[in-house]
């Protein structure tokens, strides 16, 4: 089950996410990607995380990062099945947010 940070780590995910990326300030994206990482260490997810901050920091695969969000939306949406309550919906929310993602 999910701690009181990672609740608001999901409210503070879901809510960034429901504004326009476009808009979204890379350095507010990376801070919350690192405060994921961070609790997420040896995860797939966590890696999938190291390879969105690449893409945002660098720029370089910066055409990438939809899939990326995409493949992250469904490795959440997997992990919904090892949660409880209020933290279950928060991450199935997160999931389809990140899977509907487009360019």
């Amino acid at each position: 089950m999910a701690n009181q940070a990672q609740t608001a780590d999901l409210d503070a995910t879901i809510a960034l996410l429901k504004n326009d990326l476009a808009k979204i300030d890379p350095e507010a994206a990376i801070a919350n990607i690192e405060a994921w990482q961070q609790q997420l260490t040896g995860t797939e997810i966590a890696e999938t995380l190291g390879e969105l901050k690449l893409a945002i920091d660098g720029g370089v695969r910066s055409g990438e990062i939809p899939a990326i969000l995409s493949a992250l939306g469904h490795q959440v949406s997997s992990a919904v099945g090892s949660q409880e309550g209020s933290s279950a919906s928060k991450l199935q929310e997160l999931g389809q947010l990140l899977s509907n993602i487009r360019k």
